[in-house]
């Protein structure tokens, strides 16, 4: 089977789930999951434990981590091309999350609408769609395996870092919806957005972090 189509038996069916997603969202159909959800009792004494799971999520793990190593990597083999894969990565995730986001303009829970394009005071409270912090994981923990594995020469590194970022992705999931930072269907279009992003992306950054040393 060839890369591409590799990459593209697992971006468009990710693509397809994300366009359902939002279209259950726009005629109201998944709306009502989303408010029973969110309206369910919490634990106070689970707050904090959630609060570390959501951070899973967060740029200083994932992406700071896969920076470490394209910096370490990049040393190594004397080319920025681990760096500029990593960018890349980067690049993607940002744009195509951000513009989803912009687009989508759903306020979290805390607003109390979860439509589409609802109307509020400024653009930062209507950012929940799709939560860029599941889309996070799963596109950075892919990101440090390839990156991980072109540095130890290792390629296991790949499929371990996959297993890590699967679970670190359910957390960070379960932990922001419980927390109401997110509505349910905000975490599984990241998810599913994110599945996208790494699946068309990072096999591009493990291509060329695994160009060989110079000299």
């Amino acid at each position: 089977m060839s890369r591409l189509r590799a990459m593209l038996l697992v971006a468009v069916p990710a693509l397809i789930g994300f366009a359902g997603i939002t279209i259950g969202l726009a005629t109201g159909i998944l709306i009502g999951i989303d408010r029973s959800i969110a309206d369910g009792h919490r634990i106070g004494a689970l707050y904090w434990p959630a609060r570390v799971g959501f951070s899973l999520g967060q740029n200083w793990v994932f992406p700071t981590a896969s920076a470490v190593v394209a910096a370490l990597l990049a040393v190594r083999k004397r080319t920025p091309w681990p760096v500029l894969g990593l960018i890349g990565s980067w690049l993607a995730h940002t744009l195509v999350v951000g513009s989803a986001k912009i687009w989508a303009g759903r306020p979290p829970p805390a607003g109390g609408d979860p439509h589409l394009h609802a109307v509020a005071a400024e653009l930062s409270q209507r950012m929940s769609y799709p939560s860029g912090h599941a889309a996070n994981i799963v596109v950075f923990s892919a990101t440090l395996g390839v990156l991980l594995a072109a540095y130890t020469g290792n390629p296991r590194w790949a499929s371990r870092m996959q297993t890590v970022g699967g679970v670190s992705a359910l957390i960070c999931v379960v932990c922001m919806v419980y927390l109401n930072f997110h509505w349910t269907t905000d975490a599984l279009g990241g998810l599913v957005l994110g599945i996208a992003i790494r699946a068309l992306v990072v096999p591009f950054c493990e291509r060329i972090s695994s160009t060989p040393v110079r000299g």
